[in-house]
């Protein structure tokens, strides 16, 4: 009876070791990897242009990775030469995908998650714990073009929320929120065949 016990045993031992693995991602590839510029235009409030970038992997038609944007007054920048204080400040995570990749044109979106503050001195003379911290999610879609097998370009709309914002300083959520226009650059490899 003993025997038959070990022999049962090594039999499932060596069935496990020929066994192939379950994986929840079994079907995803890693196709590629890309980095670059993100410029965020305010459609329907007073808010000034955003600029920043990121990065990401590629599996499949879907990438994640992480970015990081900020905001200033430009004008004042351009006018004095000198910038004190950026107006908002977030990164995080940046998810997205595209539809039909391999057509000249086709559909891109995506949304960025992230965190940061509002007013932020670049003396570097307030501490980061007495900042208003924010939470910011931006969804956005449109159309991406093929520049070439390396070099992608996006246009889409979308809308910022921010959530977070301390009211007791002058402003509100709505300050910061609003719908945007964006134009994406992604340069990188994205699985093209050759």
């Amino acid at each position: 009876m003993k025997s038959w016990i070990i022999l049962a045993v090594m039999m499932l031992s060596i069935g496990t070791m020929f066994a192939q693995q379950e994986t929840l991602f079994k079907h995803v590839r890693v196709r590629g990897a890309f980095g670059g510029p993100i410029t965020e235009y305010s459609i329907n409030n007073d808010f000034n242009t955003s600029v920043g970038g990121g990065g990401a992997v590629v599996l499949n038609n879907f990438f994640i990775g992480g970015y990081g944007m900020a905001s200033a007054d430009f004008n004042k920048l351009y006018e004095d030469g000198d910038l004190k204080v950026l107006d908002i400040g977030h990164g995080g995570f940046w998810l997205g995908g595209t539809f039909m990749s391999r057509k000249l044109v086709h559909v891109y979106s995506s949304v960025r998650l992230g965190w940061g503050a509002i007013n932020i001195e670049l003396d570097d003379t307030v501490p980061y714990q007495d900042l208003d911290k924010i939470f910011v999610a931006t969804p956005e879609i449109g159309i991406e073009m093929n520049i070439t097998t390396w070099f992608h370009i996006a246009g889409t709309v979308g809308y910022r929320a921010t959530t977070g914002v301390n009211e007791n300083l002058g402003y509100n959520n709505d300050d910061f929120s609003g719908m945007i226009g964006a134009v994406t650059l992604r340069f990188g490899w994205f699985g093209s065949r050759r």
